[in-house]
């Protein structure tokens, strides 16, 4: 086994020659005639069968490390070609909206084309992120922040899209200093995923909170992100931090994903609470700083 590991198949035939011959010679009695010792037999074939299960692991293993450098390549492509073409784009549509004169009906279909730069920023930027996941290179700077202003900032920068949505988008829990150890723009990124994905299922009139749940002597914070839209299906709880999983055609599947994976890093813990028809409850934890 050792010499197919290291060595590959050839290697470990001869390795099987070999002990096979030392076997017969030094730790068989000797017979008269022929003789066939059925456990050198049983020796000689359970070890190549061996040997063949190894080459089949390295087999496999090269083309996993071939798909994983294909999948890197097309990454390097998407982002590379298609990153510089949106940013014109976007630049583009902004100086238009800027221009004196402009009819409504033009000004909304800029409007749809900022968008749609902006839907495909995000998509390249999540596809980025989740590869970074996979590969260990999620990069995390560790230092004392204050939760609450974090939650202040995640609203401010999700209400126009709340507005737009006809959705309240609130804050309820403790103000004041609550210190926690995190990525501050990290913690930013895993409440907006959070807060965006209740605002895609709260319907108009509905309502988002967030809020800080924390006790004297906890040694984490909680955040939870609670909306009052359809709810979660119980068979699809288990599922929702799944890569690529998605309940319906909103979304890539991946915003979850990468959130559970920032929450990982930390140290820390998130899950969700549903009952259909009562909305659902997301939440996470981070280490408390002294």
């Amino acid at each position: 086994m050792l010499a197919a590991w290291f060595g590959g198949f050839g290697p470990g035939l001869v390795s099987v020659a070999l002990s096979t011959l030392a076997l017969g010679h030094f730790w068989t009695e000797p017979v008269s005639g022929f003789h066939v010792n059925s456990d050198l037999v049983l020796f000689f074939f359970v070890s190549v069968a061996v040997c063949e299960l190894v080459e089949s692991l390295h087999l496999a293993r090269a083309h996993a490390d071939e798909s994983r450098r294909a999948h890197e390549r097309v990454m390097e492509v998407v982002v590379h070609d298609l990153r510089n073409p949106l940013t014109a784009i976007k630049a583009t549509s902004e100086a238009l909206q800027n221009s004196p004169d402009l009819e409504a009906s033009v000004h909304r279909r800029l409007n749809i084309i900022d968008r749609a730069a902006s839907r495909m920023e995000s998509l390249i930027r999540d596809l980025v992120e989740a590869a970074q996941v996979e590969h260990g290179d999620l990069r995390i700077t560790m230092q004392k922040e204050n939760a609450p202003s974090i939650v202040e900032e995640a609203i401010e920068l999700q209400t126009p899209q709340a507005r737009e949505r006809g959705v309240m988008l609130e804050s309820n829990g403790p103000g004041g200093t609550i210190l926690v150890n995190g990525d501050r723009n990290r913690l930013l990124q895993v409440l907006g995923n959070l807060i965006g994905n209740a605002l895609k299922f709260t319907p108009e009139g509905g309502r988002i909170t967030v809020r800080i749940d924390v006790r004297d002597n906890d040694r984490l914070v909680r955040f939870v992100v609670d909306d009052t839209g359809p709810g979660i299906k119980p068979e699809h709880l288990p599922h929702v931090f799944e890569q690529y999983w998605k309940a319906d055609s909103r979304g890539t599947g991946l915003g979850l994903y990468i959130a559970r994976s920032i929450v990982e890093a930390h140290g820390g813990e998130i899950g969700v609470t549903s009952q259909v028809g009562r909305g659902a409850c997301f939440f996470f934890t981070v280490p408390r700083a002294p």
